[in-house]
């Protein structure tokens, strides 16, 4: 892998994972569904994520932030499975856990 490690694409890439995960307590359900559906079809149309292929190139079609930075870690598994477990799965959860805290539990976002 040729990756430019730590370079800004990391930081803006890791930035917005770390918001992600914050968005059910930061941004309403329904802007959060609004955002994973963006970001399919930013996967449909970019044939991935544009920071990864900024970092990396296109060269490989199954790997992902997650690959990159595990495998350096010694960790090995299979690329698809996780591609498919951080694309798919993922925003799922995020999803669930907003309607249910905000939904379920009342809870209002903090920004929007």
């Amino acid at each position: 892998m040729e990756d430019k490690d730590f370079g800004i694409v990391f930081w803006v890439h890791l930035v917005l994972i770390i918001i992600a995960y914050c968005s059910p307590f930061l941004f309403s359900w329904e802007l959060i569904s609004f955002g994973i559906i963006i970001l399919w079809v930013e996967y449909i149309v970019f044939t991935g994520c544009p920071l990864t292929h900024a970092q990396i190139g296109k060269k490989d079609k199954e790997i992902t932030f997650y690959t990159i930075y595990l495998e350096k870690m010694g960790f090995k598994f299979n690329r698809e499975k996780i591609k498919n477990f951080f694309r798919n799965i993922v925003p799922l959860i995020i999803l669930a856990i907003a309607i249910i805290w905000q939904v379920l539990f009342g809870n209002q976002p903090l920004l929007f």
